[in-house]
């Protein structure tokens, strides 16, 4: 299986993100105003397309990486998951106590956001520790 450089990664995960953007901004504000439930479904789950496209990708850059790459992603995702499903289960807590009002569906956006956020983090420091660049 050939490497996967991070020039190569970085440029297709910047023009399927430039794609989500595109779609949050011009194609889901309309969503609400649909009327016909099947289109309704259609366009409320197109912008997920491109979030599936950049999991793929990331699968296939830990799955084409050295053993060492490899390690150093599953131990950064590891740490991403279980971080955010901690946080995930503070914030359920306090929002079912009444602490905090957060509605379910703004809460849920920011799922894959914080755990790329994590990973990235995650990762960066251990490559760092590893003797890489850290990116």
């Amino acid at each position: 299986m050939t490497r996967f450089s991070n020039k190569r990664y970085n440029v297709h995960v910047l023009l399927i993100m430039a794609v989500y953007v595109l779609l949050v901004f011009f194609e889901w504000p309309h969503v609400k105003a649909v009327t016909d439930p099947v289109l309704k479904i259609v366009l409320a789950l197109v912008p997920a397309l491109p979030v599936v496209g950049v999991i793929v990708l990331m699968g296939a850059r830990v799955l084409r990486s050295d053993e060492l790459q490899q390690r150093l992603h599953l131990i950064a995702l590891g740490a991403a998951t279980g971080l955010v499903a901690a946080l995930s289960v503070v914030f359920s807590f306090l929002c079912a106590a009444h602490v905090l009002n957060l509605a379910a569906e703004d809460v849920l956006f920011w799922i894959f956001p914080a755990l790329c956020l994590v990973y990235g983090l995650s990762h960066m420091a251990l490559t760092r520790r590893y003797g890489g660049r850290g990116c």
